[in-house]
């Protein structure tokens, strides 16, 4: 799979950086841009880390634990840093995960589920946030055929997750996890998912703070994408804050389907499409409101390779990545072990 979807980041990065006369374009948009609307930016973009923060902070809390904000807030930067450098959430989970589990030892199953229920709660609320932006906007992406075939993946991709989140309740509901073939796609995620939910279920103010932070971590984003794109406000054809909260979040929910390396092409790509099919704005333009978007994420990214140099963990000494990835893989097991087991 990760072969797969190098391929296809590498063609489209060709695809849309071959042109040199697109490349010509977006140098002379870059020399006239406004850099000083990415201070904001950066500043929106550390609050949606903020909300991350104290997203996970709750959802821990509901398992009754409590290794500090600060000790947390190290956790999710260097999760940014190794997503970065790994290419995917994936990566940024491991180091979550194994650091939690030397914080917490004696509660590395709990750990494992709040940041799995994390993951999900992340992706619900990013769905009802398209969805209720799209209700807005839905004539508009109707009049136009390629952005309703976008349309159309966006409903597609939320009919999956509901089937997803429906189905794994069912199973975890009627103990039904034995009899589910290991074959089947996704086997171990739906265990994962479906005993986090179940784990969760019952904690409903709890699960409303952390719906509340990722509804405020989307707000944020958009703030981070809106100053990005304010910063070629003076040049021709630029979006302004109405086109980038309508394109935003249809983007991050097509970047979640794992086609690429961590949705690098496929981002610029439909920032491409999407702004120069609604809005008229310049191709080269809306890739490089991509870019520069991207690179907010970049710089905090590289803040938590700071945190990763200085972190040291309650108990126990650093490992290796390969180490780390063993030690994760193994409590999967042990989870996917119990559920079906107990169930």
């Amino acid at each position: 799979m990760p072969i797969v979807q190098g391929a296809v980041t590498l063609f489209l990065l060709w695809w849309i950086f071959h042109d040199p006369v697109k490349r010509s374009q977006m140098t002379m948009a870059l020399q006239r841009a406004q850099l000083l609307w990415l201070i904001p930016g950066l500043f929106c973009f550390g609050a949606v880390l903020l909300c991350s923060t104290m997203r996970w902070y709750v959802l821990l809390a509901i398992q009754k634990i409590h290794f500090g904000w600060k000790r947390t807030f190290s956790l999710v930067m260097i999760g940014m840093f190794f997503n970065l450098f790994l290419l995917g959430s994936v990566g940024g989970d491991v180091l979550k995960i194994f650091y939690s589990m030397k914080e917490v030892p004696q509660q590395k199953t709990a750990v494992f589920f709040s940041i799995m229920f994390d993951r999900f709660i992340g992706m619900f609320s990013l769905m009802v946030v398209t969805l209720f932006i799209g209700l807005f906007s839905f004539r508009q992406l109707l009049a136009n055929p390629v952005t309703e075939g976008l349309l159309t993946t966006v409903l597609a991709v939320f009919g999956g997750f509901v089937c997803f989140l429906i189905f794994s309740l069912v199973v975890n509901y009627f103990h039904l996890w034995k009899y589910i073939p290991h074959w089947i796609p996704g086997h171990r995620t739906l265990v994962d998912i479906g005993t986090a939910l179940s784990a969760y279920s019952s904690k409903k103010k709890a699960l409303g703070s952390a719906f509340f932070y990722s509804i405020l971590m989307n707000i944020f984003l958009f703030g981070s994408g809106i100053f990005a794109a304010y910063a070629f406000s003076a040049l021709p054809g630029a979006p302004g804050a109405g086109p980038m909260i309508v394109v935003i979040p249809i983007v991050n929910t097509i970047c979640n389907i794992p086609i690429s390396l961590s949705g690098i092409g496929v981002r610029e790509g439909l920032f491409e499409t999407l702004l120069n099919t609604l809005y008229g704005t310049p191709k080269s333009l809306a890739v490089l409101i991509s870019l520069t978007s991207f690179s907010l994420t970049v710089f905090w990214s590289l803040i938590g390779g700071i945190f990763y140099l200085f972190y040291r963990p309650s108990s126990g000494g650093n490992s290796s990545f390969h180490e780390m990835s063993d030690q994760v893989e193994l409590l999967e097991e042990e989870v996917e072990s119990n559920a079906e087991k107990n169930f």
